[in-house]
């Protein structure tokens, strides 16, 4: 609810009585530059481990493709041949008992367990080990200390300044709007631009979705000017089940009904409209939204009324809801990164960034 009424106020007109409640935005976002400065000043200590640690992280809150280029960075140095290790907090996640095993063990333990993003990775890197603790650095030196990996890849730990990381990935989403880039909870900036200067590797995101795409590189280089850069687009692959895997284009003739918690929606929900005959209905959830059986009955009636052929979701919304029955099928969108320059451009920098040999397959 409050994530509602936060995005409405930020997406509000010029001219709207919602200036009101921006106006304790702006306070309240310079108490958050305030605390910001302050924890990034005085956090002294440094945690370092011997194996590498690549953090893949944003400058802004909600989606920019972190989950997805994870999967993806994972995928490939699997494939290179390296043993991964994968560190998140867990977040939204009622337990908070630490999780230290490889993924095809992680499929098996409850959402309440794992958090929802930690569930769908290790439903995609069932090789890959993972460590879930609240303290990301307190993870990373467990999965370090397993000798179970030869590198570990922190989700979302840019501004985790504590623990020391070999290379830094940043994902900015080029379909953000300019006016949303000011300080949260103001806009949706955790920190300023001036902090890809940090970046070892800067990846836009969404990049059809950039009004001028060329600009907006120029922008990110003159702050990020020592860091690589790279362009990616998320493209739909196929729509997996419960019991079936079928190809995007099955949806060119069905009418869709849309559910997600994800960080940005209205990216989805252009993504969606564009692959099926006719999108029915969108409905917009809370990141990480928690479900319970009211809320999936209330979408499954929703999907009754406007009688739709399916209904999609995403990946981390579907280890929440697979076991509800909806009554009509039900399917997730499996999304691919394709990058440009293309992933061999990024494993080999990464191969000499960090040291690693090509191990054989």
């Amino acid at each position: 609810m409050l994530e509602k009424i936060w995005k409405n106020i930020l997406r509000r007109r010029a001219f709207s009585l919602l200036a009101i409640p921006a106006f304790f935005l702006w306070l309240a976002s310079l108490l958050y530059r305030l605390g910001f400065f302050l924890v990034k000043k005085f956090t002294r200590t440094r945690v370092r481990v011997d194996v590498p640690v690549v953090c893949i992280g944003n400058i802004t809150v909600g989606g920019t493709g972190k989950t997805p280029m994870v999967a993806q960075l994972a995928r490939y140095l699997i494939e290179d041949g390296q043993r991964v290790g994968i560190v998140s907090s867990g977040y939204g996640r009622p337990s908070a008992q630490a999780i230290l095993a490889p993924g095809y063990k992680m499929q098996g333990m409850g959402v309440d367990a794992t958090g929802d993003e930690v569930k769908y990775l290790a439903s995609l890197l069932p090789e890959a080990v993972f460590a879930v603790d609240s303290v990301k650095s307190e993870a990373v030196k467990k999965i370090a200390a397993s000798k179970l990996v030869d590198l570990v890849i922190v989700d979302d730990g840019f501004q985790h300044f504590s623990l020391a990381r070999d290379l830094d990935i940043v994902t900015y989403d080029a379909g953000i709007h300019k006016k949303f880039l000011k300080p949260f909870p103001l806009g949706v900036l955790r920190e300023p631009l001036t902090a890809l200067k940090r970046a070892d590797v800067i990846v836009i995101t969404r990049a059809k979705f950039a009004k001028d795409l060329q600009r907006l590189k120029q922008r990110l280089m003159r702050f990020g000017k020592d860091a690589q850069h790279y362009h990616a687009q998320f493209t739909a692959t196929e729509l997996i089940g419960r019991e079936q895997t079928l190809p995007v284009k099955y949806l060119e003739d069905k009418s869709v009904f849309l559910f997600a918690g994800v960080g940005n929606f209205r990216s989805l929900e252009r993504q969606v409209s564009a692959l099926c005959a006719d999108l029915d209905c969108a409905v917009e959830l809370s990141d990480h939204q928690v479900y319970d059986d009211r809320l999936l009955t209330h979408i499954k009636t929703m999907a009754d009324q406007h009688d739709s052929d399916l209904i999609l979701t995403t990946g981390k919304d579907w280890v929440k809801v697979e076991a509800f029955d909806f009554d009509r099928e039900i399917y997730y969108l499996n999304q691919t990164v394709d990058l440009d320059p293309g992933e061999e451009k990024l494993t080999a920098f990464l191969r000499q960034k960090l040291g690693l040999e090509r191990q054989a397959r």
